[in-house]
């Protein structure tokens, strides 16, 4: 394993770390140092580079991404890869970062998955461009499961793939999730979570799950039959939805980078995927949640999507948290902490509204 004491070149030198680093974090990240530090100790790395956004060299993260993907490679009692686009995984397979359907990938927890169980689904941030597979992903994932969840983590296809291309990847995702939660006992509720563009991800495939789902049925029909048949009675609109710090709006306050990434900058999207104006009442149940102080995605994007699901009678909660700023994930050390926490409260209610969808 990578600590501290290893170099930028020891990491380069790992076949499998760099056969599979952007599955977790860009490789820019290594790219970042120069050539004539690379040779250095991380821990001094560290002092002597600075990131884009100010901060010193994020060299804990690296190392523990670096870990990671051993990990996740080598450790099949603990993770378990399912080929979403496909009707079997082949033992070795390993999600890839290239943008392609065939790569697109859900990691599951696997001892998470026992009888009894919540189901929940991660949709990590990445504005479009990339999944931030392991803050927004992994760390989020391993306290879902102290917190009895089965868990699942997908990672979809980004740009230059446009609407409504990751949605059916998400859309297709909860359908195999939901059947193999009830092969394996687990409560067929599922709890959906989106990070600031997987919010968006997530919000817009509960918004138009419909149609989304029928042009899915017709390419699984066209191209996986078999797949098509045990998924056609089952649902792709998640039970209960997550929203954290969510990219909503494309027309005001809004993230532009999403909005080019996602759509091509066609125009034509904008108000369609601006989904505060287009949710209706069967919206799932829903918590939002975002920082005051975020400047990457304004938290009236949080705000009016909690306005706009209240307007229309769904069940919905909203947190704004004073600090914490954007991309902050379980939100350790800021006064965002307890979110994960209140969703869990939140979604356990008691709700009529609330029925499996299998």
């Amino acid at each position: 394993m990578f600590t501290l004491e290893h170099s930028v070149n020891d990491i380069l030198a790992n076949n499998i770390i760099m056969s599979h680093f952007e599955y977790l974090m860009p490789v820019f990240f290594l790219e970042l140092v120069p050539e004539e530090l690379r040779h250095l100790p991380l821990k001094e790395v560290r002092h002597q580079v600075i990131m884009p956004w100010g901060v010193p060299y994020v060299a804990d993260d690296v190392i523990e991404g670096a870990n990671q993907l051993i990990n996740l490679s080598q450790d099949s009692e603990n993770y378990e890869f399912i080929k979403v686009w496909s009707e079997e995984t082949p033992e070795d397979y390993f999600p890839a970062s290239d943008g392609a359907r065939d790569g697109v990938g859900l990691l599951l927890i696997k001892q998470s998955f026992k009888p009894g169980r919540k189901l929940a689904l991660i949709c990590p941030g990445g504005g479009y461009s990339a999944v931030s597979m392991l803050n927004e992903g992994i760390h989020t994932a391993k306290i879902l499961v102290e917190k009895e969840y089965a868990v699942a983590i997908l990672n979809y296809r980004c740009s230059p793939n446009r609407y409504p291309l990751p949605q059916e990847d998400l859309a297709l995702a909860i359908k195999r999730l939901k059947l193999l939660a009830r092969e394996r006992g687990v409560t067929s509720e599922l709890l959906t979570i989106g990070f600031s563009a997987g919010g968006h991800l997530v919000a817009s495939e509960s918004c138009y799950h419909k149609e989304i789902e029928e042009s899915l049925q017709k390419k699984l029909d066209k191209e996986f039959p078999g797949l098509a048949e045990n998924l056609r009675d089952i649902s792709a609109k998640s039970d209960m939805t997550c929203l954290s710090y969510p990219v909503i709006s494309f027309l005001s306050e809004h993230h532009e980078d999403s909005f080019i990434n996602l759509t091509g900058n066609d125009e034509i999207l904008r108000e369609k995927l601006s989904i505060e104006k287009n949710v209706t009442a069967d919206f799932p149940k829903t918590f939002v949640w975002a920082c005051q102080d975020d400047q990457l995605v304004l938290a009236s994007n949080a705000e009016r999507m909690y306005q706009a699901l209240q307007r229309i009678s769904v069940d919905v909660s909203y947190r704004l948290y004073p600090t914490g700023g954007h991309g902050i994930a379980t939100a350790e050390g800021t006064s965002a902490e307890g979110w994960l926490n209140e969703l869990v409260e939140y979604m356990s209610i008691e709700d009529e509204k609330i029925f499996s969808r299998i």
